[in-house]
C-alpha cells in the first residue's frame, strides 16, 4: 500500500512539475505578441465551451 501511495505522490508531482514547465513555455516567443491567431485555428472560449457540453 505504501508503494502504491508513493508512486500517486510522485505521478501527482511530475504531472504538477511538467504541466507548469508547459504552462509557462506555452507564451508566444518574443516578437509574436500581438501577432492574430491563424484562422485554421479553433476559438476556445467559455462560451463555446458551454453549447457544447
Amino acid at each position: 500500500m505504501l508503494l502504491y501511495l508513493s508512486l500517486i505522490g510522485v505521478g501527482f508531482a511530475a504531472c504538477v512539475v511538467i504541466g507548469s514547465v508547459a504552462w509557462y513555455a506555452s507564451k508566444r516567443p518574443v516578437g509574436w505578441e500581438g501577432a492574430e491567431t491563424p484562422g485554421w485555428v479553433k476559438k476556445l472560449g467559455a462560451d463555446k465551451l458551454r453549447t457544447q457540453g
